[in-house]
């Protein structure tokens, strides 16, 4: 798994899933990472980047028009069906990290 995840690091750059691949490839076991964030998600603080408020209101900022792009394409397939009141940046930041972890592994 991990030489995979090393040629899709190349193939993508600054992106959404260049951050999921990277925080992966830190751990021993790049597959128990996705099953466990599949399993807690992002919420459980198990990505270290993703912990803070600050942090994840800045990844949302700065992947604005990929996390939009992500969650259009989730309430287009009924995948999203409502959105909570509180704290929208932090919830879309978390959601986007999580589908593309989910996209990666499977």
């Amino acid at each position: 798994m991990r030489e995979k995840l090393e040629i899709l690091l190349k193939e993508n750059q600054n992106n959404i899933t260049e951050i999921v691949i990277k925080e992966a490839l830190e751990n021993e076991n790049p597959k128990s990472f996705f099953q466990d964030l599949q399993q807690h998600g992002c919420q459980s603080w198990m990505v270290s980047s993703m912990i803070r408020y600050s942090d994840t209101h800045e990844f949302y900022n700065t992947h604005y028009d990929e996390i939009e792009n992500i969650r259009l394409e989730l309430q287009e397939e009924g995948l999203i069906t409502n959105l909570p009141d509180e704290d929208l940046k932090n919830h879309l930041a978390w959601l986007s990290y999580e589908h593309i972890a989910y996209n990666i592994y499977q």
